[in-house]
């Protein structure tokens, strides 16, 4: 089920109530604490007859360890339902947490390199994302750090869908404009590399060109005016239409690089997957030229015979305007570097979906593109 629209949050008590009398909220260490939306949200609970504890100790790239203390925190308040509040990184350990709940064993068991099967339903989960970005709350996957192997992992089974997802765009008024920006170009990875993926139909491509449009018409306004609901609402209702793109498509090589620049230097997800996108998007002009003419149009309403470059260059426009970095160099990344990215690149899934194969040698090629800032 999915709630949507301002005033949506108002029903999480109702919600979590469908599932249990025992909740635990899950959600970042600052950003919803004290007197933010993690106490409004117990506030809905308990008017709801829900008894809420409370997870707060996620961090920014939270790892398997993260959810393992999650999963405890869980059975020690004999948790009926869990609640994620936050941005990707408290709904991807919310998420997680649920499944690793029902499953037993620890959250590593179910990476590689044991990868055991994700193969019974988690503990109910409702997300409530408080960005535009991620749209965790409606996909099927979390992606979390594996402490053995120092890299991010896409954790995914049809399971893990949510029970419930309120996306209330008011609880991203407050986003400051450099979250705004980069969560926003997370959405437009996802609804990019979802309307190229080698599993898209006419389905996810109207969903993905819809998100598309929308960040294209909202996105800056909302990075510059954070207060302009329509904004807002727009940037809300692209993300989520993204994520149902992408939840049926997968992803491609943009994320793929961008997990293993994360892991290995801290860059937040939708900034490192923003800095290989146009790198990436060249590197598929062969595989997925003729859809990159339409995103150009997406973009750019009005643009007459739009070429595939035109798309590559939209991009690349818009994610100037929004002022993230283009090159790997710009954020401190050595040259000397980018040999150790390349198995956690090669490691990922999202590479499976990507349309044109990558190989080692082709990751190494485009982290050097982005590194020094050429083109193809």
């Amino acid at each position: 089920m999915i709630l949507y629209g301002r005033g949506a949050f108002a029903r999480a008590g109702e919600q979590a109530l469908r599932f249990g009398a025992r909740a635990l909220v899950v959600c970042g260490r600052t950003v919803t604490r004290g007197a933010g939306l993690a106490a409004q949200l117990r506030e809905l609970l308990a008017a709801a007859g829900v008894e809420a504890s409370t997870f707060d100790r996620v961090e920014p790239e939270p790892s398997a360890a993260t959810v393992d203390a999650c999963v405890e925190a869980a059975h020690a308040a004999g948790a009926q339902v869990i609640v994620g509040i936050g941005g990707g990184s408290p709904l991807d350990v919310a998420k997680a947490a649920a499944g690793v709940f029902t499953l037993g064993g620890r959250t590593e068991d179910y990476q590689p390199p044991r990868s055991k099967p994700i193969d019974r339903p988690p503990l109910p989960f409702i997300g409530i994302p408080t960005t535009s970005g991620t749209a965790a709350e409606i996909t099927q996957n979390a992606v979390i750090r594996s402490l053995s192997l120092n890299v991010k992992i896409g954790m995914r089974s049809p399971y893990w869908v949510p029970q419930v997802a309120i996306v209330d765009p008011a609880l991203t008024d407050s986003m400051p404009p450099d979250l705004t920006a980069r969560t926003g170009a997370d959405a437009l990875t996802h609804a990019l590399e979802g309307y190229v993926s080698r599993r898209a139909t006419p389905v996810t491509d109207a969903l993905a060109l819809e998100a598309i449009t929308l960040v294209g018409q909202w996105l800056a306004r909302a990075v510059t005016n954070g207060s302009d609901p329509r904004a807002r609402d727009g940037m809300a209702l692209a993300s989520m239409t993204a994520g149902m793109a992408f939840a049926n498509t997968g992803v491609g090589a943009a994320h793929s690089l961008g997990h293993a620049l994360g892991s290995a230097h801290g860059v937040p997800h939708g900034t490192a997957c923003a800095l290989f996108l146009p790198y990436v998007m060249e590197y598929n002009l062969q595989a997925a030229g003729d859809k990159f003419a339409s995103v150009a149009q997406a973009l750019q309403p009005g643009l007459e015979d739009a070429t595939p470059g035109d798309g590559v260059r939209a991009v690349r426009e818009l994610l100037r305007e929004l002022g993230l970095p283009q090159t790997l160099a710009e954020i401190g990344v050595r040259r000397e570097h980018l040999p150790a990215m390349i198995p956690g690149t090669m490691l990922s899934g999202a590479l499976k979906t990507n349309p044109r194969d990558v190989t080692e040698q082709d990751a190494l090629s485009i982290l050097e593109r982005a590194w020094e800032g050429g083109q193809y």
